[in-house]
């Protein structure tokens, strides 16, 4: 598993921004499916930013 995915799986069920949570349903859904996604630099960010808040990141 590397860094981003387990980024996205430790934020997958917070309490997001509503606009946030849109801009990551394409990255949420291709998590829940095991499959691979590019992932721009902007949504990368999003990701580090609600995975900062959590105690796993």
């Amino acid at each position: 598993m590397n860094e981003l995915f387990r980024l996205v799986h430790l934020i997958r069920h917070m309490d997001l921004e509503p606009i946030d949570r849109e801009m990551l349903r394409p990255v949420f859904a291709a998590h829940d499916g095991g499959e691979i996604c590019h992932v721009p630099a902007m949504v990368e960010k999003v990701i580090r930013k609600y995975a900062g808040r959590t105690n796993g990141a």
